[in-house]
């Protein structure tokens, strides 16, 4: 593989490409079908993963593999590269399929590719809006992962190409229809008046991730640094000499501007809003029915916040050699009817440092993360279960009938179902992009360290110009989103 790729030579489309490897081998048996909705092996759609780090080792391969054959993966590090087209070649082996797998540095040569049907994007979140509406264009379905954005600007124009493509887009947040069900039967339980006239939520999302100073580092052979870095402004690499997590979520890597670690840089991604808050603010605003029309304006004042460098006035960092999303927050978002939604990093006072507690006037509170879902009034579901519509009518097309429902991967299955029949999946862009718009507006509440307003309808900041600012963002020459439509 080679390591320095121009940005030049990326925007070359040569049939040489990028490609750094193609794995052929002949294999007479034609495979299996799995347990999948594809009743036979050639209707099975073929899948490409773009973006093969720790989310394709913890989910995207060994469920998405269960309904189609690995056509391609794809990754700017080769390592991953390498490691992925491992995983893909023994599932191929044991389910006896064709062992034709392609490998590939440049994401467009599986765009290309008219044996790819689906595309499963698990790239670091800046590069997901770009690879997102090529495949849309590309004639691909879509599942990607959370956040699908990193302004809104760009989930404005990934709606443009959904529409003009006609493809099916899933995005990857799984609280929706897995953990048992628990948070979909949270936020149906809301909607059913559980605890009467909705007075505050609290969303804990913890702090984003603390660190020092990054050395200067020479880039490993491995990464292609100038392609990862995408979009964004050109930085110089850095990273720790030593290995700080050994254990845990993505254990392995150093601290530095990539691989698990980019998160914690706003300009890679958003911090715990765009991490946690993706999943949190979600289920929040689905169960209070604030993701449709007709959500007026959303009063946001950031009350605590602790940035881990200094910003300047016009809520840019001044350091750019550690991480500098916020640390600890307590953000206030008031809704027009009144509902107040606090979303912050931890609320010892109730008891607890991760997921939503919905509270009445009554005093009536209950708590839902992906471990429970506690309070009195959840206990009384038991003498008084939600009515059979309940679940169903939190989604344009019901997954909830489905046995399998609720279970870990039914998120992935709930997509290839979509693939099938072109229904609405459960995680859909539209919502997605309206939530997390709400998420990207605290952002730049806690930012700017200031009261904004936030307008769904216009989804601007009035006439806060500072603010509307932040809606779009200058992208890197080359790497710029093309928003032409296929009309």
């Amino acid at each position: 593989m080679k390591n320095k790729s121009s940005r030049r030579g990326f925007l070359k489309a040569t049939a040489a490409g990028a490609a750094v490897g193609y794995f052929s081998a002949s294999n007479s048996s034609q495979g299996s079908t799995l347990r999948s909705g594809y009743q036979s092996v050639n209707e099975q759609p073929g899948i490409a993963f773009i973006g093969t780090g720790i989310r394709f080792h913890t989910y995207h391969g060994k469920h998405a593999l269960k309904h189609g054959p690995c056509v391609g993966v794809c990754d700017v590090d080769s390592i991953q590269l390498g490691r992925a087209l491992q995983v893909a070649i023994d599932h191929h082996r044991e389910q006896k399929r064709e062992l034709v797998i392609g490998a590939h540095e440049d994401y467009r040569h599986l765009l290309d590719n008219k044996d790819v049907d689906v595309v499963v994007i698990g790239s670091v979140d800046h590069w997901h809006s770009r690879i997102v509406i090529e495949a849309l264009r590309a004639g691909k379905d879509v599942y990607c992962e959370k956040p699908v954005t990193l302004t809104i600007r760009e989930g404005q124009q990934i709606l443009a190409a959904l529409k003009d493509s006609g493809r099916v887009l899933q995005v990857g947040t799984q609280q929706r229809t897995e953990f048992d069900g628990r948070f979909a039967k949270a936020a149906a339980m809301l909607r059913d008046n559980r605890i009467g006239e909705v007075a505050e939520l609290n969303i804990c999302l913890g702090g984003s991730r603390e660190g020092g100073v990054l050395p200067l580092a020479k880039v490993p052979k491995n990464l292609n640094w100038d392609l990862w870095q995408g979009q964004c402004a050109e930085q110089n690499y850095r990273a720790e000499t030593k290995i700080v997590d050994v254990k845990g979520w993505g254990a392995g890597f150093p601290f530095s501007r990539a691989h698990r670690y980019y998160r914690w840089f706003y300009e890679y991604s958003g911090g715990k809003l765009t991490d946690w808050g993706a999943h949190h603010v979600d289920i929040a605003l689905l169960a209070l029915d604030k993701l449709g029309d007709g959500v007026g304006p959303i009063e946001i004042d950031p009350l605590e916040v602790t940035h881990p460098v200094p910003f300047d006035d016009k809520g840019m960092p001044l350091e750019d050699d550690r991480f500098n999303c916020a640390t600890a927050f307590k953000v206030k978002c008031t809704f027009e009817d009144g509902v107040e939604m606090f979303v912050r990093d931890q609320a010892p006072e109730l008891g607890f440092d991760n997921g939503i507690m919905f509270t009445g006037k009554n005093k009536q509170r209950y708590l839902v993360n992906r471990g429970k879902l506690v309070g009195s009034p959840a206990k009384e579901l038991n003498e008084k279960p939600l009515p059979d519509d309940a679940i169903p009518r939190l989604y344009l097309d019901d997954p909830s009938h489905d046995e399998e429902f609720g279970s870990e991967g039914f998120h992935m299955k709930n997509f290839m179902d979509c693939v099938k029949s072109r229904k609405t999946p459960a995680s859909d862009m539209q919502s997605h992009h309206r939530m997390l718009n709400v998420c990207h507006a605290i952002n730049v509440a806690m930012r700017l360290n200031r009261k904004v307003t936030f307008d769904p309808k216009t989804e601007t900041f009035g006439n806060d110009e500072l603010a509307n600012s932040f809606i779009e963002r200058e992208q890197r020459p080359g790497y710029e989103v093309d928003t032409r439509t296929n009309g």
